[in-house]
């Protein structure tokens, strides 16, 4: 148990994941007609938007935030009690919203707040107490979305439709934070990746991704941009052009970090794939802004795509490196990251393409699978010590 609580990725990463697995076949046993939805939240499109946002993304959000903020700040990690009392929550919240009875929700709305504002209380400690003023944004994201959550609770026992506005408000932090913190990372990890092949290999890489610069910050302030676009619901023939500009610049930022060149390291490419959705999905819904496509479609690119990739590619990369073990893909990982863009084509393609009931099954079987494979790979490092020297990675 100490070692389980010793870092927030291993209790939280693993309700993640179990969450993964559990929640969209019953979201898609529900939607066939096969299941009863739950109904706490006012209705099931509410619940399960809601579920993968601060649900699922919300675990994700808080083992790599809690993780990472002890090498921004080299602090200590926080661990044991707090991270007990925060996978409680997160646990107490998820049991409570699935269940049928009304008089339990108020009881999940404090455990789903406790647990939003724990993290958020964790993090600024960590943070504000160092001075790390490089990460602030990160702690306004973070605010944001224990705000928008509340939003969403006051509406949903009003019966506002407003509610579906919190929804995508969380949704767009989300997405703000994976731009975030993508955009450090994934230049950063094929940086290094690239000098150590070709250091091996006794050459000098063709190119190196670019540290940040006006063009990252440029095609960041437009993402900005276009989510309050969305959220306010502009008029579609400036949104439509203010999304094609942004969809653009983020290819182009995406291309500026020679994604290209890591396809020999799953570690690597999948940190590339994951962030190629945001442009994918603004794209869709710039598309969707003047009638073309449903809305649907760019925000499952925005979920199924970016969000669930980013959280299977931080977290297996973050639990490596964390326990001492190589950064070396394995078969199961690999077939997890390829299960989980399947996953993710299918959804989006379920949203305007025809059979769409059987690109839903296929999406929830991939991703269910992908996840599993996962969990069958990490299982053993998110619940065992720390190696003392770098070996094989134990399997379940």
């Amino acid at each position: 148990m100490t070692v389980f609580f010793s870092y927030a990725f291993r209790p939280l990463f693993l309700l993640a994941t179990i969450y993964a697995i559990v929640v969209v076949p019953l979201w898609v046993g529900a939607w066939l007609g096969y299941l009863p939805f739950p109904v706490l939240l006012g209705g099931p499109r509410w619940w399960h938007a809601h579920e993968m946002i601060f649900g699922f993304a919300g675990a994700a959000i808080g083992g790599f935030g809690l993780t990472a903020v002890a090498t921004w700040t080299n602090r200590a990690p926080v661990s044991g009690a707090p991270l007990l009392v925060l996978s409680f929550l997160w646990l107490l919240a998820r049991v409570l919203l699935s269940l049928p009875s009304q008089s339990l929700l108020i009881p999940a709305i404090v455990a789903d707040l406790g647990y939003g504002g724990l993290l958020f209380a964790l993090m600024s400690r960590e943070i504000i107490g160092a001075r790390n003023e490089r990460n602030y944004k990160v702690l306004l994201i973070l605010g944001l979305l224990v705000a928008s959550n509340a939003v969403f609770f006051v509406g949903v026992m009003r019966g506002a439709g407003w509610s579906m506005t919190a929804l995508n408000s969380g949704l767009w932090l989300v997405v703000l934070l994976i731009n975030l913190i993508g955009g450090r990372i994934i230049p950063a990890f094929t940086r290094n990746w690239l000098k150590r092949r070709d250091a091996d290999q006794k050459h000098q890489p063709m190119k190196l991704p670019p540290t940040f610069d006006r063009f990252d910050l440029l095609s960041s302030a437009l993402l900005v941009g276009f989510a309050i676009s969305q959220l306010a619901e502009a008029p579609a023939r400036w949104t439509a052009v203010l999304g094609l500009l942004t969809s653009v610049l983020l290819f182009i930022r995406l291309a500026r970090w020679q994604g290209i060149q890591g396809g020999e390291e799953p570690l690597v490419w999948v940190l590339h794939v994951a962030f190629l959705w945001l442009p994918v999905g603004v794209l869709l819904l710039t598309v969707a802004d003047v009638g073309l496509l449903p809305r649907t479609s760019g925000i499952h690119a925005l979920t199924a795509g970016a969000i669930t990739t980013m959280i299977l590619a931080v977290a297996s990369r973050a639990a490596l490196g964390h326990t001492g073990r190589p950064l070396e893909s394995h078969p199961l990982l690999t077939a997890a990251y390829v299960l989980i863009t399947i996953a993710a084509i299918c959804r989006v393609a379920a949203t305007f393409g025809p059979g769409a009931r059987v690109l839903l099954a296929a999406s929830a079987a991939a991703w269910c699978l992908g996840f599993i494979c996962f969990a069958w790979r990490y299982a053993p490092i998110l619940t065992q010590p720390r190696v003392q020297r770098q070996g094989s990675l134990p399997t379940a």
